[in-house]
């Protein structure tokens, strides 16, 4: 069986490859890039829109909560029930307080309405329980001349009004509980001859505002916070937090998030994204009247949203994860049909170079292919015998002329010892001869004065001249030999 001759392998044209590959995937990255972007872009478009939204309406549920009671106040603080119980007038007080009653009546937001006097004192107080209003004993009236809202109260000049702080209540100086957030409406007060006589305090129960921040912020409970104007917690995710003025607990929003703080409070709404998450605020004035200059210390809080760096990072990440799938896959085909492309295009350029090698090779086999024929015609038409022996004596070739100068047919000598040619008697001794020569090969010319004696296919001797003319085919040796009868020359021919 004759040996598989494998084709060489032809290396992958990386070069080509390339040339097609890196314009498609970078393109496909670009276009990646841009789509990722576009829509993390609407993504948190979406969601900074609703975190506005949330802080907008949270605004508005509390927004403006105070105007009623500073009005109330107002036509309190002037109705002549309130001038008889200062001036001492008979029932006076009883009165005061029947109209304290009613009005808490029509208005339960309100915690307590109290007359505190000049020293401090409480002279008249209502208070709301369970939703009724009710009368405190005067045993159970306290004295206010340490809290601070009595202390700033009584430095307002007539027709003032003093808002307090968003805190706790206290009562005999601790903290209600369960905890009561509280804001407090102040006015001075006088007597009918115009002296003044203390304050006239509504407080105004604000769980019902915290409740409805609550309520209007919905499922961003997790991250929007309601906050005073120096970043203590009024309303928290982290109930923690809250009230920590009121308990010692000094910690802010701008302890804890120093940068975002320094541009909350710079600014009264914004939304801004920094390296800890995006923050998203707006003051709230729930005292909104056309004279505010009769306001004293008009409160101010903040409502802040906080969405943290690592949700917006999922976000992000829910957005390039399927982007990047896609984009990988498309990179990926590309890559296999640039691979493909460089292979055709590569296979064709070298089915070109086989064609051409394909063609040259031939073109050189058909000028050997002649050369072979010409040689063929010279060594046919030669008068002179030629035969061509191996390196074993086999006879490899002869023409017309030495197959008829011995008597054989066409081709009838091919492979046939070359002692086949000369007397039986001589063939051990031709062999050895030749067997000599062969080891160390040399040329030599016809004319040398040796006559040798040939036999012809039918026994017959004749005299002959040889020149022999040995060379190499690749790796093999052979002897090429010319052959000239001279029986006519009458020349006595001489045995080998």
């Amino acid at each position: 069986m004759p040996p598989v001759v494998q084709q060489p392998r032809t290396a992958f044209p990386i070069r080509l490859f390339l040339l097609f590959f890196l314009p498609l995937a970078l393109l496909v990255m670009a276009c990646a890039w841009y789509v990722g972007h576009d829509r993390i872009k609407g993504e948190l478009g979406l969601i900074q829109a609703d975190e506005i939204n949330s802080i907008v309406l949270a605004v508005r549920r509390l927004d403006s909560e105070l105007q009623v009671p500073i009005a109330q106040l107002r036509v309190l603080a002037n109705e002549p029930v309130l001038s008889q119980a200062i001036d001492g007038t008979k029932g006076g007080l009883e009165q005061l307080g029947l109209k304290f009653m009613d009005l808490m009546a029509y208005n339960p937001v309100y915690d307590q309405i109290r007359w505190i006097d000049e020293n401090g004192k409480e002279q008249v107080r209502v208070n709301n329980v369970e939703g009724r209003p009710a009368r405190i004993a005067r045993e159970g009236l306290q004295n206010k001349a340490s809290r601070y809202y009595f202390k700033n109260s009584m430095l307002l000049k007539p027709g003032e009004i003093y808002v307090s702080p968003l805190d706790l209540n206290i009562e005999n100086d601790v903290i209600e509980v369960p905890y009561k957030p509280m804001l407090r409406l102040a006015s001075t007060v006088q007597s009918s001859d115009r002296r003044p006589h203390g304050i006239l305090v509504l407080s105004v129960a604000a769980r019902h505002l915290l409740d409805d921040f609550t309520e209007s912020i919905g499922n961003k409970r997790d991250h929007v916070m309601l906050l005073n104007k120096q970043g203590f917690w009024l309303s928290s995710p982290l109930a923690a937090d809250e009230w920590g003025f009121m308990f010692n607990r000094y910690i802010t929003l701008g302890q804890r998030y120093p940068d975002a703080w320094k541009i909350i409070s710079s600014r009264s709404a914004d939304q801004v994204e920094l390296a800890d998450g995006l923050w998203t605020w707006s003051s709230i004035y729930p005292l909104k009247v056309a004279d505010d200059s009769r306001i004293k210390d008009i409160p101010e809080w903040l409502v802040v949203s906080h969405l943290p760096a690592s949700q917006l990072a999922m976000i992000r990440s829910n957005v390039w994860k399927p982007v990047i799938t896609v984009s990988s896959i498309v990179i990926a085909v590309f890559g296999i049909l640039s691979a493909l492309l460089a292979l055709a295009i590569n296979g064709r350029h070298q089915a070109k170079i086989d064609a051409a090698k394909a063609q040259t090779e031939a073109e050189a086999a058909k000028a050997l292919s002649n050369e072979k024929e010409r040689y063929r015609m010279v060594v046919k038409a030669n008068v002179n015998g030629l035969l061509v022996v191996d390196a074993e004596g086999r006879i490899v070739l002869t023409n017309p002329a030495l197959d008829k100068m011995f008597g054989y047919n066409p081709d009838e000598l091919l492979g046939k010892p070359l002692e086949i040619l000369v007397p039986e008697a001589v063939h051990v001794d031709h062999k050895t001869l030749r067997t000599n020569f062969m080891s160390k090969p040399s040329a030599r010319p016809m004319g040398t004065g040796r006559v040798l004696t040939g036999q012809r296919k039918g026994g017959e001797h004749f005299p002959l001249e040889v020149s022999l003319s040995p060379f190499k085919e690749g790796n093999r040796q052979y002897v090429g030999a010319v052959v000239c009868d001279i029986s006519k020359q009458q020349t006595t021919p001489v045995p080998v």
